[in-house]
């Protein structure tokens, strides 16, 4: 799912950053719940990968590690996913988008770290990853 922000000039992937204190699957439960308004449990099989991040001259990319999880969705959650209610008036809309259509909606460290995920989810032959591969879902 890519995002459609207010004031911000390509798709924006669902993200966050931890809380003070906060374990990196409490934060992704946390952000997908406040950006997608579902609840979807995580755990530590779905990091698909911990991505760095130089500072760079994109406004919007900071310097920092990222951790990737990779998901998949059950058509109850997808179905249910209310991006507009939950994320309010800075979100203009949502797409689902193939992976391979990232490049063209998202900023290249999006699809680098999106890329990176699908590939280690795919090395481990995680059910998701396979579905990843397919481009079934993103």
């Amino acid at each position: 799912m890519v995002l459609r922000m207010r004031e911000r000039r390509c798709g924006w992937l669902p993200g966050g950053h931890c809380a003070p204190n906060e374990s990196a699957i409490v934060a992704v439960e946390r952000i997908v719940r406040l950006q997608l308004g579902i609840a979807v449990p995580f755990g530590g099989v779905d990091l698909a990968v911990v991505d760095y991040s130089p500072a760079s001259r994109e406004p919007e990319a900071r310097e920092g590690y990222n951790f990737v999880f990779v998901r998949r969705l059950s058509a109850e959650h997808a179905g249910l996913a209310r991006p507009q209610e939950a994320a309010g008036p800075d979100l203009l809309g949502y797409d689902w988008v193939n992976v391979a259509e990232l490049e063209n909606v998202c900023l290249p460290y999006h699809v680098r770290r999106v890329t990176r995920a699908v590939e280690a989810a795919c090395e481990a032959g995680s059910t998701a990853g396979r579905f990843l591969a397919q481009g079934l879902v993103a």
